[in-house]
């Protein structure tokens, strides 16, 4: 081999195997990252080009030199659209994927029209070695197709530049000197295919192959002198995209103009034609989000009707020049373990951990809440009290697990007879009280009668013995009274009655419901 070939066949091979490290580079540091894959595949693309045209050089055959130039177009018609397309994620233009499919149109037609030039030569008319030059070097007549291949090429490779260079004018500091290295890049090898299409090159001696090799050392230096793909420029697929919180985007006239993929949690609906929407229209089905956009502050909302998701909204302000509203970012915590954490932990602090029941305070505060909202035509609101009979006989006979198994299949009694506004709790060691609102006296003696049969037929077994019990109550009543507020001192009233007629039920032998009746008011008879 001439010494003067020997130094472009070794450059050329050089370049190759800097294009196969930087392959294997991406595949395994920023492959995910925006414009990543698409710069794993034109290395690629570029290292097996390199390395068929330095195999090209050495053949000492004409079908030798054929067989690799076959192996040079298995990766040149594709490199510059995945180094188009790489741009293009890198600097965040967003194409349809049918218009990524179209871009490999012309580039699949060069792959078939050169593998089957023998049949038209449509590619290159004519194939043979030059005889004026020391070594051998095919020289390849051209044919039109070969000039629409050289034609794509070149628009690829200019619209790279051209969404690089824009993106570069946009932004400071270190990104510029990255996005300017990748620029010069993309443009060695466009004048060593323009030095070599002006016939200028030695010997007819392709230099876009070396010029190639030459443009990855500036790829290698955007990779690793200024973090090229680890820190973007528009960090939109590794930051934005990735975000576990929801992003929805308006402009200033509330139109969607982006969002994340988080939001598909929130908004399942969301698409590619929701953006251009605006939040009135978008969100019709979710007018709870829609009052929460027009509104504009944060608040808490209750999501979904199989699975329910708590969210909370807040809104941050997109400004534009001069200090003016371009628009509007609503983001979108889920705060749905935090919300049922505290749903627990208030249902532990207001029921008894025994029963299940609301604890006596909590029964306090809501019994006052409902008789509060009482109606003055409602029925009018009714207490139940009542205890199990000799209750601590049961303690001391079979102990207190019996106690406890007793108390909890109670519990399971009221619950069952509660109506939906009803309340109940256990105000103390054995004895329960129930609220019953818009519920006249009868009603109540009927609901307190259930029980007590109830529990009458509860058979329980403890430690292979069984264990009955009976229940006595009281039952006590407030009719509504028009014009008058209703406050803490009638449902005191109304324990302290339902108490009174809960003794007058022991009296009478317990196991039985009595109501409590007020007291006649004694007359003075005349002399």
């Amino acid at each position: 081999m001439a010494q003067q070939l020997l130094g472009y066949v070794t450059v050329v091979l050089l370049g190759g195997a800097l294009s196969l490290f930087l392959v294997g580079y991406a595949m395994f540091r920023f492959r995910q990252a925006p414009g990543g894959q698409y710069y794993m595949l034109a290395a690629l693309m570029a290292c097996i080009f390199s390395f068929g045209y330095a195999f090209e050089l050495t053949s000492t055959t004409l079908s030798q030199a054929k067989f690799w130039i076959g192996i040079e177009y298995f990766a040149l018609p594709f490199l510059p659209v995945f180094t188009l397309l790489m741009c293009l994620e890198y600097t965040n233009i967003q194409i349809g994927p049918w218009k990524k499919r179209a871009l490999f149109f012309i580039p699949l037609l060069t792959f078939i029209i050169q593998h089957t030039n023998d049949l038209h030569h449509l590619y290159y008319t004519s194939m043979a070695f030059r005889p004026d030059i020391p070594f051998l070097i095919i020289d390849l007549g051209k044919g039109p197709w070969y000039f629409v291949h050289t034609i794509y090429l070149y628009s690829c490779l200019a619209i790279a530049i051209v969404a690089l260079s824009v993106r570069m004018f946009k932004i400071k500091g270190q990104f510029r000197l990255q996005i300017a290295f990748m620029i010069a890049g993309l443009i060695f090898p466009i004048i060593g295919n323009l030095y070599y299409l002006a016939g200028k090159s030695p010997y007819g001696i392709d230099l876009g192959p070396v010029f190639i090799s030459i443009s990855f050392v500036f790829h290698s230096m955007a990779l690793f002198r200024f973090r090229m793909f680890n820190v973007a420029p528009i960090a939109r697929e590794i930051v934005f995209e990735n975000m576990g919180d929801g992003v929805l985007v308006f402009n200033h006239q509330d139109v969607i103009v982006d969002y994340n993929r988080a939001m598909l949690r929130f908004l399942p609906e969301l698409s590619k034609r929701s953006i251009g929407q605006t939040a009135a229209q978008e969100l019709v089905a979710y007018p709870a989000i829609a009052k929460c956009v027009e509104v504009g502050g944060a608040s808490d909302l209750q999501l979904g009707t199989e699975q329910t998701i708590y969210v909370h909204i807040r809104f941050s302000p997109i400004q534009g020049r001069n200090m003016s509203r371009a628009g509007r970012i609503a983001t979108f915590v889920d705060i749905t373990e935090r919300v049922v954490l505290e749903q627990k932990l208030k249902k532990l602090a207001s029921t008894d951990g025994l029963t299940g029941l609301f604890n006596k305070n909590t029964l306090i505060q809501k019994s006052e809440e409902i008789i509060r909202e009482l109606l003055p035509k409602s029925p009018g609101v009714s207490v139940i009290m009542f205890d199990v009979d000799y209750f601590k006989k049961v303690n001391d006979t079979f102990g207190h697990e019996a106690g406890d198994r007793v108390l909890t299949e109670v519990a399971k009694v009221i619950q069952h007879a509660l109506g939906k506004k009803d309340i109940a709790g256990r105000y103390g060691g054995d004895e329960f009280v129930l609220s019953l609102p818009n519920t006249t006296i009868d009603q109540a003696v009927r609901v307190a009668e259930q029980i007590r049969s109830s529990i009458e037929q509860l058979s329980m077994v403890v430690q292979d013995q069984t264990i009955c019990v009976t229940s006595s109550f009281g039952v006590s009543h407030l009719p509504p009274i028009m014009h008058y507020t209703y406050g803490s001192q009638e449902m005191q009233m109304l324990m302290r009655n339902a108490d009174q007629a809960l003794y007058i039920s022991k009296k009478r032998g317990r196991n039985c419901v009595s109501v409590y009746e007020e007291p006649e008011t004694p007359t003075l008879e005349a002399n």
